[in-house]
């Protein structure tokens, strides 16, 4: 998935996910703010919240890690 598709608005499955997970490591690993991050993508606080949550539920029932 490219880069403008998770940027874009939009609840399909596939871009929920990417979504969630961008949020996740932006948040939990890297160090972002929920508040800049939501500004980046267009989407409430909240929001952001919930994504990071369903990402990090994500990336372990997959084992997905964050490339170095």
């Amino acid at each position: 998935m490219d880069r403008d598709e998770i940027y874009s608005k939009g609840k399909q499955k596939k871009k929920v996910k990417a979504r969630s997970l961008l949020c996740f490591w932006a948040v939990r690993e890297l160090g972002m703010s929920l508040t800049d991050l939501a500004r980046h993508l267009g989407i409430s606080i909240s929001g952001v919240g919930y994504a990071v949550e369903r990402g990090e539920a994500i990336a372990r029932d997959n084992n997905y890690q964050l490339a170095d």
